[in-house]
């Protein structure tokens, strides 16, 4: 009991020594109320999306209707993140999040896979407003060195209330349908909205509430042309981005179909995601080592880790390997989302925030929309082990190129100039 309470008082005492602003820390409260609801069945959305399908290909397409409607929507949202407060944003969110989960019930329960389309819909909008609006909240909050910090603490307790939910779904799969625990998500979301009620309000700076008003053509076309203003280290960022986005759809997405189908029950299916969202817990640990460290280097670091691990999976068949694997990428994909929100924060102006934010967004939905149909359509043609294959050599190659820019110093002293948070940077040749 005595080491309980001290391991309390260490873990308090941590938080308020980096003193995050009171509206960070209900932000954080309400995802990980929310996440409760989805965690109780999520892990089980493949098999649910299986069941509908005929192939691995057509489960892919299936798992990409979410992206679609992200991406129909990021442009939309980014802009008037930018306007608007990004509470409200959030608000919105929480309200139509409830019809996911009603749609996967009626899918489960009817048969009809139409259900599973909608749910998936009114999944990409409310992700994107909910997502958009909570790193745009952030970035307007919190003090500059502490970025990558703050999104590791939301990570953190969202994911251990999505485990602690999944750890319950586990026992109780064996006494109802998946689609009974997907229902969760209605309540929940709900009493999130309550929870999400007593964060402070935020405004946009006053220069983006006087941005001439763009028609919905010019949005579209400013967030697929924007990327070529920045420079070649926020480039690089953006292909980090989509290829992690293709680890996240092989190894919470297919690993647990390859599992299944390879005679795993439905409550290991559930561990194995769990493990994968354990490394998650570190997100604030890692969001510190991130603020103090060479960024470019831990990233070197960490693609040539996932290179490792996709070699093994491609030659170790085994159910344990899996868990092994899955934990160790889910700890790499922390830390490249907490070095990701961090760099998307300082490499650019207060006034873009939603704009940049939603570009990065886009990045990551495309890779979403297009990694499930074509690792689908791999695993049917080269099966498992070979596509783990194709992308641990693309992990290297990738490796190589932030090896070469982490070569570079980056001396960084966060200073504020008329209220935008940036920073002074030198290069230093190692």
């Amino acid at each position: 009991m005595r080491h309980t309470r001290k391991a309390r008082r260490h873990i308090r005492n941590t938080i308020e020594h980096k003193k995050l602003p009171y509206g960070v820390r209900v932000l954080a409260w309400m995802r990980a109320i929310r996440w409760i609801g989805w965690g109780l069945g999520e892990a089980l959305l493949p098999v649910f999306i299986l069941s509908f399908s005929h192939t691995f290909a057509e489960a892919g397409l299936f798992s990409s209707t979410v992206d679609i409607a992200s991406l129909v929507s990021l442009p939309l949202i980014g802009a008037w993140a930018d306007r608007a407060s990004s509470k409200r944003l959030i608000l919105i969110s929480l309200l139509l999040y409830p019809l996911v989960g009603v749609s996967y019930f009626f899918a489960g329960a009817l048969g009809m896979a139409i259900f599973v389309v909608i749910a998936r819909i009114v999944n990409g909008v409310t992700w994107e407003f909910e997502n958009i609006g909570v790193e745009t909240y952030y970035r307007r909050t919190v003090d500059a060195s502490h970025v990558a910090t703050s999104f590791g603490y939301i990570d953190m307790w969202s994911h251990f209330a999505w485990i602690s939910a999944s750890l319950v779904g586990m026992f109780l799969v064996v006494f109802m349908p998946i689609h009974v625990l997907l229902l969760g998500i209605a309540p929940f979301a709900l009493i999130s909205y309550v929870v999400l009620m007593r964060a402070p309000a935020d405004a946009p700076p006053q220069s983006s509430t006087r941005a001439v008003k763009r028609s919905i053509a010019k949005m579209y076309k400013r967030m697929v042309t924007s990327w070529k203003d920045w420079d070649s280290k926020l480039q690089l960022l953006a292909v980090l981005v989509f290829f992690a986005s293709i680890l996240e759809a092989l190894m919470y997405f297919f690993v647990p179909i390859d599992a299944y189908i390879s005679g795993s029950s439905l409550s290991l299916v559930i561990l194995l995601t769990v493990f994968g969202s354990v490394p998650s817990l570190f997100g604030y640990k890692l969001g510190r080592v991130a603020d103090a460290e060479n960024k470019y280097a831990l990233v070197a670091g960490g693609l040539l880790g996932v290179g490792a691990l996709l070699a093994g999976l491609a030659l170790v068949p085994y159910y344990w390997f899996k868990l092994v694997a899955i934990f160790l990428m889910g700890l790499i994909l922390e830390l490249f989302f907490v070095i990701e929100g961090s760099l998307v924060t300082t490499l650019g102006p207060a006034e873009t925030y939603g704009e940049r934010g939603s570009v990065f967004e886009a990045i990551i939905t495309l890779g979403d929309l297009a990694s499930p149909p074509l690792i689908g359509i791999a695993f049917d043609m080269i099966g498992f082990s070979g596509t783990t294959a194709v992308m641990a050599v693309g992990a290297v190659c990738l490796a190589g190129a932030y090896i070469f820019i982490s070569r570079t110093r980056r001396v960084a002293t966060p200073i504020s100039r008329g209220g935008v948070p940036t920073e002074i940077v030198e290069e230093l040749p190692r």
